[in-house]
């Protein structure tokens, strides 16, 4: 992971290793100011793909109790486990059981804290994963290197920034070959905000046309071809 010079090395790394443990799955993201969470814009996701888009189509981290946890705590803590200490809301409980049927039944979220607070996590989860002391204390230590790496290898390619979901949206359309106007017949939004949110995309990829914004999207892995 050291000598990596591609998220791309890093992502592949720490799945290795967390699949050794019992995991199966695992997201590393940074913490929103509205504490938002859109999966198919993390550091890194290995979820389920069919999950990973509810989970953002949904806005489940509205009542993602894990997500809560993490905002919340300071060390690592595994799951359902913590739940035992509280009940929880139907629509927590429905996030929950979703999850499960994806097989991600149980695991571990680890917050990455920084100096004003909690700035990130890594959640690690799958049917029956192992949290004795030593993995835990193990994964702990390797989840806040990856947060770190991830962030730092987004920042020097230029994606430092996520996108919102609405941005995302803008740039499929532009992608497509679509006007600002076109766009905001679509989305029922004025052109002039279409406009907003493309210059939003090319200053968080620092490029000067939309199309390069595209480009970037593309290697990124946030559009498809």
């Amino acid at each position: 992971m050291d000598r990596a010079r591609n998220a791309a090395l890093v992502k592949r790394s720490f799945q290795k290793l967390i699949e050794q443990l019992g995991f199966s799955f695992a997201i590393c993201a940074r913490l929103s100011v509205g504490q938002s969470l859109e999966p198919l814009s993390a550091l890194m996701c290995t979820w389920p793909a069919e999950f990973a888009q509810a989970y953002q189509a949904r806005e489940y981290w509205r009542h993602d109790p894990i997500l809560q946890e993490i905002i919340r705590i300071r060390c690592a803590v595994d799951w359902p486990k913590v739940f035992e200490r509280r009940r929880l809301s139907p629509e927590e409980n429905k996030v929950l059981e979703h999850a499960a049927q994806h097989g991600m039944r149980a695991g571990l979220a680890i917050p990455i804290t920084g100096a004003g607070g909690n700035v990130g996590f890594v959640s690690l989860c799958g049917p029956q994963p192992r949290c004795d002391a030593t993995c835990r204390s193990v994964l702990t230590l390797v989840s806040i290197y990856v947060f770190h790496r991830l962030r730092a290898l987004a920042g020097a390619n230029g994606t430092g920034q996520r996108l919102s979901r609405r941005e995302l949206e803008v740039l499929r359309w532009i992608a497509e070959g679509k006007s600002d106007w076109q766009i905001g017949r679509i989305l029922a939004i004025s052109a002039k905000t279409v406009n907003y949110h493309t210059e939003n995309v090319k200053r968080k990829f620092g490029v000067a046309t939309r199309m390069q914004a595209v480009v970037s999207a593309i290697q990124r892995g946030e559009l498809t071809r």
